[in-house]
């Protein structure tokens, strides 16, 4: 039977029609899984029962590598699925978890979100921080489909709007509530936020930020001079890596790093753009600024930067390497968060001693940022003058740098353990499907 929910969605999806043809003609991403989006989803069918991990896009991935792990060793009766809802987040998916089945999550659409239920009759539903589909979970509360939510978070804005999603949806309310569900806090304030949706309080339970148990805290030496010898670097040179950034961004780097030179006649940028689709964008935008550019793929088929590297900004146009290029930073700039977009993900080079700036909006990582900003290893800026102003400084003062990046390891290493949390409570479920 078909909720408000569809009603909302067909809504929308027939407003933005025009927007969305011309996204899929033009956007080979928009265009990417769309068979899969509608429900035409092929797995490899096993005799075991089934948990469906759904995660949102990279990060999500990479937070459940660790407790995809603990359930291969404990519960090998148990099948594994994976969904996600980017194409980067597919492509990384299918990097750490290539035996397993992976595909794009359908539209939250009644009819699509039961046929994917047919095909994949899970037994226990996992979602990754705050992927809450009302019509998903409509339906698993009608299949009396437990379901998890770990890692999760939820801001004022997002409990504003569950709020009035409850109040429209009689159903949607229960399917939050009962009490089948767990939910796994990343900390309190998440845990009173879920509550304040009418969860019951011993379905909640804080276990922490399972990110922190996958955060790497050190890159094998060889592995960082095969790095270095890519990109010619040298132990003079000085690198500023800026990951993650977006549209916006680029400029004002490009421009920081053209006036940095001149003072730092051995700097080196690395800038690794969000989505690698950009990078013939921002290839044009270097050279419109007088600065060389080569590609990272390009280094790695053999090409060379040669007497120019100094000025010649590395532009990497590959998936899933950016943790290991920030082992061979000097200061490293979190993209995302110079413009109104929430920020990217900061633990990775916290988890590699690195000293770390962000600009202001990174509401999306508020409870890491504030384990950063308490033990002094972040540098948040406001605009373009404080973020050269503190690039210029940290370059200046190394032995500060290194300091603050070992403040930001510290942080990381005292957050782990929330994956053996989860996976204790999770344990009350998935024992009951042996």
């Amino acid at each position: 039977m078909p909720t408000i929910f569809d009603v909302i969605y067909i809504t929308a999806l027939i407003l933005g029609s025009p927007y969305l043809l011309v996204k899929c003609i033009t956007s080979k991403r928009h265009r990417s899984g769309l068979l899969q989006r509608l429900g035409w989803i092929t797995i490899k069918q096993e005799k075991k029962s089934c948990i469906w991990i759904h995660c949102a896009s990279v990060g999500e991935i990479l937070t459940v590598k660790t407790l995809v792990k603990h359930f291969e060793k404990e519960f090998n009766n148990l099948s594994i699925v994976i969904s996600t809802n980017t194409n980067t987040g597919l492509t990384v998916a299918k990097m750490h978890f290539a035996e397993k089945n992976i595909f794009y999550f359908p539209l939250d659409l009644s009819w699509i979100i039961y046929k994917v239920l047919d095909v994949i009759q899970p037994k226990c539903l996992l979602l990754i921080e705050l992927e809450i589909w009302p019509n998903l979970l409509i339906a698993a509360a009608r299949r009396r489909i437990p379901v998890a939510l770990l890692n999760a978070r939820i801001s004022e804005k997002s409990l504003k709007w569950y709020r009035f999603l409850g109040k429209i949806s009689k159903k949607f309310l229960t399917s939050l509530t009962i009490q089948e569900n767990m939910y796994c806090a990343r900390s309190k304030i998440d845990a009173v936020h879920l509550m304040n949706l009418g969860i019951s309080e011993p379905q909640v339970t804080v276990t922490g930020n399972m990110k922190f148990d996958n955060i790497i805290t050190a890159i094998s030496e060889n592995k960082k001079k095969q790095l270095l010898d890519l990109f010619e670097i040298d132990t003079r040179d000085k690198v500023i890596i800026c990951g993650s950034t977006h549209e916006g961004e680029e400029a004002i780097i490009l421009k920081i790093f053209k006036e940095m030179s001149a003072r730092f006649t051995t700097l080196r940028l690395i800038l690794a753009p969000r989505h690698i689709e950009r990078v013939d964008t921002i290839a044009t935008l270097t050279e419109s600024t007088g600065l060389r550019f080569i590609r990272k793929t390009s280094l790695d088929k053999g090409k060379k930067i040669g007497e120019h590297k100094y000025g010649t900004v590395i532009l990497i146009d590959t998936v899933g390497e950016l943790l290991t290029l920030y082992s061979i930073a000097d200061c490293v700039f979190i993209g995302k968060s110079l413009v109104p977009q929430g920020g990217q993900n900061i633990m990775e080079p916290a988890g590699l001693a690195k000293p770390i700036i962000a600009g202001p909006h990174t509401f999306n990582f508020h409870e890491e940022v504030r384990l950063l900003k308490e033990a002094d290893a972040i540098k948040i800026v406001q605009n373009e003058s404080e973020l050269s102003n503190e690039m210029m400084y940290l370059l200046e003062h190394p032995n500060e740098a290194r300091e603050m990046g070992r403040r930001a390891q510290s942080v990381i290493i005292k957050q782990k353990g929330a994956t053996d949390r989860n996976l204790k409570l999770l344990r009350k479920i998935l024992l009951k499907e042996r």
